[in-house]
């Protein structure tokens, strides 16, 4: 359970920057759909660099396991990108995240009719406070006036990145979790390749590098690698849990770096997303300090 709590927050905590390199990006002038290019592209880039060096095994893969790969990359979160970009294009990004993040529970109800994942009350107690803190993280988040079609796209992203999750704990049973996270980076690229061609980098300056290549490593490689992991180790529905610190991380980060006011009741939100993460770890430690005393 720790490796997997370990995995889940760093993927999530890179992901949490994936926001402030993308609106450091935006005031760079880079276009949204350039900014998703260069992050599945130099994500792939600098992973399939470093394999090739360190462990070029994990290239190799079988064409069933591909096929995985394929579905993932290509297929499922392409469209979880695009619903979570028309979300925004019709309701604030504080609503599109306050829903988005009804994912762990949605996850876990998919694990416990598909998988037959059977939660504990601390489960259920867990998600109950992740829940609260999101939506005190996202306090404004229904301030103004909504439109309906934003709120559906907002809703599909949040069921689709439920889905992914669950897809993948099911292909990972049998293979190996890096190779096909490896492989489904591979496969974002070529599609958002193919949708915005990555030459326009040639023209920008060095910051717009730094940028594209801080997406690539840091909220991609990193991340989702990361990602693969934690769901191979402990299952889809306690890495979706652990992933609820990545809108601490978001905010903090918009307080540190792009100077964004951070109120008191963000604060209590953030706190019980981290009390929810720990609680399911609880018991786990004490039994570990039983055991050791």
């Amino acid at each position: 359970m720790v490796k997997g709590l370990v995995y889940s927050v760093v993927s999530a905590v890179s992901l949490g920057a994936l926001a402030i390199l993308a609106k450091l990006g935006l005031a760079m002038s880079l276009q949204p759909l350039e900014i998703v290019q260069y992050r599945f592209f130099f994500g792939a880039l600098l992973l399939v660099s470093w394999l090739v060096i360190t462990n070029p095994g994990l290239l190799r893969i079988k064409p069933r396991t591909l096929m995985k790969a394929v579905v993932l990359g290509a297929g499922i979160y392409p469209l979880q990108s695009w619903t979570f970009i028309k979300a925004l294009q019709h309701i604030p990004a504080s609503t599109t995240s306050l829903i988005y993040y009804g994912y762990p529970l949605v996850t876990t109800l998919i694990a416990m009719a598909v998988l037959r994942f059977r939660p504990s009350r601390i489960v259920f107690a867990a998600l109950a406070l992740t829940a609260l803190g999101c939506g005190l993280v996202f306090h404004d988040a229904f301030s103004r006036d909504l439109d309906p079609k934003g709120m559906l796209f907002a809703l599909a992203c949040m069921g689709i990145f439920s889905v992914y999750l669950t897809l993948v704990q099911i292909f990972t049973r049998n293979d190996d979790a890096q190779r096909i996270s490896v492989w489904v980076i591979i496969c974002m690229a070529t599609v958002f390749s193919i949708l915005s061609p990555p030459w326009a980098i040639l023209s920008r300056p060095m910051e717009a590098w730094a940028i594209a290549l801080g997406l690539g490593l840091i909220p991609t490689a990193l991340a989702v690698s990361l990602l693969y992991s934690a769901v191979a180790s402990i299952g889809s529905a306690y890495t979706s849990i652990f992933s609820t610190i990545e809108p601490v991380t978001t905010v903090t980060l918009a307080a540190l770096v792009l100077g964004e006011s951070l109120e008191a009741v963000q604060l209590a939100g953030m706190v019980l997303i981290i009390v929810g993460i720990v609680l399911p770890n609880a018991r786990l430690i004490r039994r570990r300090r039983l055991v050791r005393g």
